[in-house]
């Protein structure tokens, strides 16, 4: 029956979804298909072929080879890549005293910057994106610091978040500043177990300037596309995390794809 098969499709591309893939190959798809429900080859391509003349799922090709994925990632996937573009090629007005701005905040913390931390510096006020990272005690929170206090000196609200309760709390310890988790930043309403709906969005977006998220690593695909969609157009993005941490427990791997893409400015 083509509805067994199409249901047995959609639950391995569901099922996947926990190892941390927003896609899969198609032949790859329908090998696993033919495995669990015990059918021909032949039926489970036919069934994709409708489903994807359905629009039931998307497929998209990379490197020659078709790749097939549930709507809803599909489009956070497009989402964040289109928003991250347009952050890249629309930055907020520059500031054109940066260079004194970091001098001061030397002289009055008594420190030095190495020069990929003026670097970032300079990268985060100048072009409004910045992906932040390094492993543990190389400096990205005192960097940090010196964005973050540069930004509120002219005249911008700064959002501090972190994907989880405790990274919150750390980076709150660090910089001195309220940090919030993403759900919270956001105002999650759970619409059941599963689904979380977000009282900010596009229809009703964060105050914020600037919003810095730290830790990385272990944000998902479907929760960055949230973040996306409630941060008003101008709105500044520091991501900040270590490659070599915790990986998301959702799909979806932003923070090394972000760095892959060499869209937006990293600064290690």
């Amino acid at each position: 029956d083509p509805n067994r098969v199409e249901a047995g499709l959609v639950y391995i591309l569901r099922h996947n979804l926990n190892n941390g893939h927003t896609c899969l190959p198609a032949d790859k798809l329908c090998e696993t298909a033919v495995g669990l429900l015990g059918v021909e080859p032949d039926r489970v391509a036919e069934v994709l072929e409708s489903m994807l003349s359905s629009f039931t799922v998307k497929e998209e090709t990379f490197g020659g080879r078709r790749f097939i994925f549930l709507n809803h990632l599909h489009r956070a996937e497009k989402y964040c890549a289109a928003r991250i573009r347009l952050i890249a090629g629309f930055p907020p007005l520059p500031n054109r005293h940066i260079e004194e701005s970091i001098d001061r905040i030397e002289r009055q913390g008594g420190i030095t910057y190495a020069a990929q931390q003026r670097r970032a510096i300079v990268e985060a006020v100048q072009k409004g994106a910045l992906i932040l990272t390094g492993g543990p005690g190389t400096g990205k929170t005192t960097t940090l610091e010196a964005i973050i206090a540069i930004l509120e000196q002219m005249g911008e609200t700064v959002a501090i978040a972190a994907p989880t309760g405790r990274a919150a709390k750390r980076i709150a310890e660090l910089t001195g500043r309220e940090a919030k988790t993403l759900h919270r930043l956001l105002e999650v309403q759970w619409e059941d177990e599963e689904t979380p709906a977000f009282g900010r969005n596009e229809k009703n977006p964060l105050d914020a300037d600037a919003v810095v998220v730290d830790e990385l690593s272990m944000v998902d695909v479907l929760l960055f596309e949230s973040l996306l969609r409630a941060m008003k157009t101008g709105c500044r993005l520091i991501l900040v995390g270590d490659t070599d941490q915790l990986p998301a427990v959702g799909p979806g791997c932003i923070l090394h794809d972000l760095i892959e893409s060499g869209v937006l400015p990293v600064v290690q």
